[in-house]
Parts: C-alpha cells; sequence; structure tokens
C-alpha cells in the first residue's frame, strides 16, 4: 500500500478567502538577473524590490513572473542556487532569513535519520505471550510492543497474522495489550493545526501506529440504497449513514462527503459518522480520513484481519505500557528499509511517517523513552558534528506540519551541498520527486528541459510555499536550491517556483 499522499498539508477548504496574488519583483532583481544583483544583499525592512532592468530581461528573464510576485515584504522571501562542486552562489536572495518551510523541513529529517540509522534500517515490533498458549488457543493476553514502525499496513497484518497462525494460535481468550513504552508523547500536542483531525495529515504519531490510523471510507449506490463500507475493515466499528442523498444525473450537483468520530452524544468511542452530499448517479465515491484513536484504531484494525483470517477474539484493546516483559513470541520485521521509507515521506509528503521517524532516532535499546524534545535535540547534535550549524533551526515535528518551525534557504542549501558529497547522496536525492515523473512534482514542468533533470521537495501550509532540492542544469553543473515564500499573497508562488528551477537550469 503506497502512502496516501499528504499535500495540500492544508486542505482547499483551509485556503479559502485568503488566497491573494504573491507579489515580489524580487525575481526581477535576484533570480532572473542574478548576475546583476549583489550577492546576498538584503532589502531594507518593509521596502518594495525593485524591478528587473531591461539588462536583466535580455540576459534571460521572463517578464510574465512579475505579475505573479509583485509587492511582497523583503522578509517573507528567501532564494539560493549555490554550486554543490563550490564556488559562489548562482543565486543568494535573502539567505538567512528565518521562513516557516512547511514540508521541505523533512529533507532535514530524513537526510539526519540517513546519518544516524542507515539507509538499510528496519523497523521492528514484537508479540509477547501472557498466558498459556496450548492447542491453539491462548489463555491469556497477547502482548503487542509497538516499535514505532512508520508504515505498518494492512498489508504486513495480514503477514504478520498468517506467520501467527502458522505459528498455532488461533483463539485468543484474553485481552490485546499495547505497550506503547517505545514513545514518551507526553508533552506532544495532538491537536490538529487547522482543526480537521479526520485528515490523514494530522495524524499523530504512536509506538503502534497501523495503517496511517486511515481508512479509505467508500460511498456506493446499490439497487436504490447507499451503502458505506471501510477499507481496510474496522471489526467492533459502527458507521453512520448521515449523507443526504441526491437524484439526477451526475455533474448537476457535487459530491461532498465529510467524516466524524466520537459524537458526544454517543457514549460508545467506535462510531464513524459518513455525512455530506451523495448523488447515485456518480458511481462510487471514496475519501481517506484518519478516525478514531489510536487504541480503537489498533483494535478494530487488527480483530478483522484476525477474524478475516480465521482466528478468534472476543477480547478488549488496551493500553499497557511495559507490558512487554515476558519472552518475545514472534517478532515482526518490516519489509521496508530506511532507503524505502524516506521515499514515501519525501515524495508523497507523508506528515506521520516523518513524525515517526523523527521519535525513532531518539529511541534506544534498553533507554528511556523517545520524546520529541530529546529527538529534536538528537537532529540538532548531529548537524553540529557535521558542521552544519543553523542558529535559525528551529524543529518542532520534523514534518513542516508546524506554525513553528523555522529554517532559512541559505540552511537548507548548505544541507543539500553536504549530503551531495556525502555517503548518503544517492539515497536522498532519488527520495525527491523528479521533476515532471513523480511525487508531488510529477505534474509540473512536464514539457520543459528540466524534466527529469531535477528533484525537488515541495512544501505548503496556509501561507507558505516551498521548494528544496537539486538542479542538474543544462550545462552539468548540478545546483542545490531552495526557495521560500511566507505570507498572505501566495496565488503565483508555485509559477514562480517554477521559473525559478527553470531558470537555474537554464543558466546554470
Amino acid at each position: 500500500m503506497r502512502p496516501m499522499p499528504d499535500p495540500p498539508e492544508v486542505p482547499a477548504a483551509t485556503m479559502r478567502g485568503r488566497r491573494r496574488v504573491l507579489s515580489a519583483a524580487w525575481l526581477g532583481a535576484s533570480l532572473l538577473g542574478a548576475h546583476s544583483v549583489a550577492r546576498g544583499a538584503t532589502p531594507t525592512p518593509g521596502s518594495s524590490f525593485a524591478r528587473p532592468s531591461a539588462k536583466s530581461i535580455e540576459t534571460g528573464a521572463n517578464p510574465g513572473v512579475w505579475a505573479a510576485l509583485s509587492g511582497a515584504a523583503p522578509g517573507e522571501l528567501g532564494a539560493v542556487a549555490r554550486p554543490v562542486a563550490g564556488g559562489a552562489p548562482l543565486v543568494d536572495w535573502n539567505p538567512r532569513v528565518p521562513l516557516n518551510p512547511a514540508s521541505t523541513m523533512k529533507v532535514v529529517t530524513t537526510y539526519a535519520a540517513l546519518g544516524l540509522l542507515g539507509p538499510d534500517h528496519r523497523w521492528q515490533t514484537t508479540l509477547h505471550l501472557d498466558g498459556v498458549l496450548r492447542d491453539g488457543v491462548l489463555s491469556g493476553n497477547l502482548i503487542l510492543r509497538g516499535g514505532g514502525d512508520p508504515k505498518l499496513v494492512i498489508e504486513d497484518m495480514r503477514a504478520l497474522i498468517v506467520r501467527m497462525r502458522a505459528a498455532g494460535l488461533s483463539d485468543i481468550r484474553g485481552d490485546l495489550l499495547i505497550d506503547d513504552a517505545l514513545f514518551d508523547l507526553g508533552t506532544e500536542t495532538n491537536d490538529s493545526l487547522d482543526g480537521e483531525p479526520w485528515q490523514p495529515y494530522n495524524v499523530p504519531p504512536h509506538p503502534a501506529l497501523m495503517n496511517f490510523k486511515a481508512t479509505r471510507i467508500v460511498v456506493r449506490g446499490e439497487a436504490g440504497r447507499v451503502r458505506i463500507s471501510l477499507d481496510p475493515p474496522l471489526a467492533d466499528v459502527r458507521v453512520r449513514n448521515e449523507l443526504q442523498v441526491l437524484d439526477g444525473p451526475c455533474g448537476t450537483q457535487a459530491n461532498a462527503l465529510w467524516i466524524r468520530d466520537r459524537d458526544p452524544g454517543v457514549s460508545s468511542p467506535f462510531e464513524i459518522r459518513v455525512g455530506g452530499r451523495y448523488v447515485p448517479a456518480c458511481g462510487e465515491q471514496s475519501v481517506y480520513a484518519a478516525v478514531l484513536g489510536h487504541r480503537e484504531f489498533i483494535h478494530g484494525f487488527f480483530k478483522a484481519a484476525w477474524r478475516a483470517a480465521g482466528g478468534r477474539f472476543e477480547g478488549r484493546t488496551r493500553v499497557a505500557r511495559g507490558a512487554a516483559v515476558t519472552p518475545v513470541w514472534m517478532q515482526w520485521e518490516s519489509p521496508r528499509t530506511l532507503r524505502d521509507v524516506i521515499q514515501d515521506i519525501n515524495k508523497y509528503s507523508n506528515n506521520v511517517m516523518t513524525r515517526q521517524l523523527l521519535l525513532t532516532l531518539a529511541a534506544q535499546p534498553g533507554g528511556p523513552p523517545a520524546s520529541p524534545e530529546r529527538a529534536r535535540q538528537k537532529v540538532l547534535d548531529w548537524l553540529v558534528n557535521q558542521g552544519l550549524r543553523m542558529p535559525e533551526l528551529v524543529i518542532e515535528n520534523g514534518s513542516g506540519l508546524s506554525r513553528a518551525e523555522r529554517i532559512s534557504a541559505g540552511s537548507l542549501t548548505e544541507l543539500l551541498v553536504h549530503a551531495d558529497r556525502g555517503p548518503h547522496a544517492a539515497e536522498l536525492r532519488a527520495s525527491l520527486p523528479r521533476v515532471g515523473f513523480d511525487g508531488t512534482m510529477r505534474g509540473r514542468l512536464r514539457r520543459h528541459a528540466i524534466a527529469g533533470h531535477a528533484w525537488i521537495k515541495t512544501g505548503s501550509l496556509r501561507d507558505v510555499r516551498s521548494i528544496a532540492g537539486y538542479v542538474d542544469a543544462a550545462s552539468g553543473r548540478r545546483y542545490a536550491v531552495a526557495m521560500i515564500a511566507n505570507g498572505p499573497r501566495l496565488l503565483g508562488a508555485q509559477p514562480a517556483q517554477d521559473a525559478f528551477l527553470r531558470w537555474v537550469h537554464e543558466h546554470g
């Protein structure tokens, strides 16, 4: 199962009423006429950027970009393009201004993980028996100790259950105990950034994260009725149908589904409400949603898969920190290495996988639980040890889904240059979306010469647009690039970023 992509990190609905034209003729002064601009020049705060000169237009500027980029405040933009082989930057605009990087922060987290864990690192989940297993019956509890796996999905659970059944377990006569001792999330807020906790990008981390704590809500019309199903199924979960079913041909009314759980008026936490508008003539409709709490989700996820394999389990699921003191009965090792995981993280911008990864960096065998504070310090210490000093760097959860995180365009490109010269250059670059080919850059610049010659991580939040990665210029030189735009006027940010990348490819 490919991870559900998080972009846009803040849904389109959150953007409504906030979209204005991003301004900054800085592109003419620093990007389009980069050779004629003093490198590292910083405008006076509050001033506007100068319109590009006729000379800069003659050197390859695209005047059409100005309309999309006129009027931003100087502190809202940073752009750097530096050759990885060394030498003066090609573009060096506001290189030290701390800005919110959105998901380009994932480049920092994944590069640190490559250095601290190694690309072949794998996650392990263990099972322990709290009782006697005889003739297929466990008279006692089954303990699952979460290992922080960022991607334990339904295919993995089914494979694990096959092994459990082959080892002689068919009937669990106790409870499922979740040992969540690996992480200490006591100071970590689980509040969603935008008030929409059912969005998959808002899922908080958990030592026993399963299937991204998300399921696909499928709505289809059958024989005059509307049926709602979950994929993967969740046992003991009631789905309440609150849909407004509209007659007529498809296209006359737009489908608009919403998902909620934990209705305050319902005592059971195992309920999902599905509402909104549905037009049967449009056929099957579906939406991924993060539902329930981690404990409830694990219960429904495991029990449904266990029953589907012919097993019996009628108990509860409880959190029992530190319960895994008995010998390991079975160990599940992720079929994915860190090399695989960072491809999912960077190409599809998966937030919860990144947050799991960050916490993994502070999880030591036999050591104290990994806390967000210890994980952040682990990254900061590693960067300093690599000679990467970033005084402006602020890490909150490492995914960029944050209003607090900060880094400068200069620091991002310095990290990328460092990575390109190190032992994990190929892994990091391959994890980034390839322009015009895959990930969040699949649909961008497909018909331009740069397609296939740049690897770019994207980032977006309300009032943030960013890119960071590598461009192989037509000259054969490779550049580390970053462009971060913060502010309310972001409608023209993507065309500006694309123009920036094309310009570096053509003139680098």
